[in-house]
């Protein structure tokens, strides 16, 4: 008898606790916002100190599986525009720190800049943002390989905040303080020599007989100086001039990106706004789904268990069968609404889509338009500069393009 009364009030505690389980599906969150800030230069840096930096469009972290991608909530309209929009509120991040030269926003990897850094996104909804980046200077060492994370408060969207603060700012500024605190490891002569090996690079980059002798490369990929051009040399300063052109279009396609990272810096706010709020309640409803389908299960189980013992309170069976049929269609509504609320994201998602545009630079006096995307752009770019120097200096060179392409960031 006492066996059976056991029996009976854990199927009756079963009962009793699925209200409290159908109703206990929704929780409030706090979330506390990492505050990080940017490390600011007290006073003008030296220019012989100051590192020119190319920050690479970040890997959009998509997959080939757009299907997977989506059950992720991944949207590729919207990554690609991040891998866009991250690099450039990364590259005024760093100008506001006053520790750098010139900052740019490059389609792949090059000789002209002192500091690359690459960048990938893996996770961005609004709510929660996580970011992989490495960085290696022109002698291949390397200053970060790092992932960087951060959970988004609703504070974070304010139209009161701070101008410039972007809800994902704290990365940014962990970001920058990294880099700024690898560079302070290096001594000011460290920093001319890296200057002036990424010159001699990018020489060699364009026309290899011309620099050779000049550097070493070790078995881990470091160049180390071991000589520089005699004073005066014509070739140095053919190859300062082709440099400062490259830089030229690099200014051209920065203010292409900026333009981009402007016009949609509302929408891609607003987007990532409804996004958290649609990511907190399809979590929320997903939770919810499983708690409701776990309860019906529960009562379901119980009930059986209760009649199987020898219950003989039909009443009793029956209430734990339709609670528990009503938990599990509960769940089923819950998870039906969990879907609706991703499609939403999936159609906030296909609103960003960006092309680049035609652009027109001058060479030599001749007008020249460039077409394709920017990294085709660039390419094309930097081939006419390769037929600029050969023509300059009677010498033949490689395909700068290709040379980046083949080379991997750190050497």
């Amino acid at each position: 008898m006492s066996r059976r009364l056991c029996r009976l009030g854990s199927g009756l505690a079963a009962l009793l606790l699925l209200p409290w389980l159908l109703g206990g599906c929704s929780t409030a969150r706090t979330i506390d916002y990492p505050e990080a800030d940017l490390a600011r230069a007290a006073a003008e840096v030296a220019d012989t100190e100051r590192l020119d930096v190319g920050i690479i469009l970040f890997d959009p972290g998509t997959s080939e599986d757009s299907l997977a991608d989506e059950k992720k909530l991944v949207f590729p309209e919207v990554r690609q525009a991040e891998a866009r929009y991250m690099p450039y509120q990364l590259k005024t991040t760093l100008e506001a720190s006053g520790y750098w030269g010139s900052v740019w926003v490059v389609p792949q990897r090059s000789d002209a800049v002192d500091l690359t850094v690459t960048g990938r996104i893996d996770l961005s909804n609004g709510l929660d943002a996580s970011v992989h980046i490495g960085a290696w200077d022109a002698t291949g060492r390397e200053w970060l390989n790092k992932a960087y994370s951060v959970r988004v408060p609703e504070k974070a969207y304010s139209k009161y905040r701070e101008p410039g603060q972007d809800p994902y700012q704290v990365l940014y500024n962990e970001i920058a303080n990294d880099l700024l605190a690898a560079r302070r490891k290096l001594s000011a002569a460290e920093l001319r020599t890296l200057r002036n090996v990424a010159e001699l690079r990018y020489g060699a980059q364009l026309v290899p007989e011309a620099f050779a002798g000049l550097l070493d490369q070790d078995r881990a990929g470091i160049y180390k100086l071991r000589r520089l051009p005699a004073e005066g040399d014509p070739m140095v300063s053919r190859m300062q001039a082709v440099r400062e052109r490259e830089y030229a279009l690099v200014d051209t396609l920065n203010e292409y990106y900026a333009n981009l990272y402007y016009e949609i810096n509302t929408p891609y706010e607003d987007w990532r706004k409804m996004s958290r709020e649609e990511v907190i309640r399809y979590q929320d409803l997903k939770r919810s789904a499983y708690v409701r389908g776990a309860a019906g299960a529960l009562a379901i189980l119980a009930a059986i268990l209760y009649e199987g013992s020898g219950g003989d309170n039909s009443a009793i069976t029956m209430t734990g069968v339709m609670g528990g049929i009503e938990g599990i269609k509960s769940g089923l509504g819950k998870n039906a609404e969990a879907n609706i609320s991703r499609e939403s994201l999936k159609e906030l998602g296909g609103s960003f889509n960006s092309e680049a545009e035609t652009v027109v630079v001058e060479v030599e006096g001749q007008t020249r338009r460039l077409t394709g995307t920017a990294e085709e752009r660039y390419q094309e770019w930097r081939r006419l500069l390769r037929e600029i120097y050969s023509a300059e200096t009677g010498t033949p060179g490689i395909d700068a393009a290709e040379a980046a392409v083949a080379t991997p960031p750190g050497g």
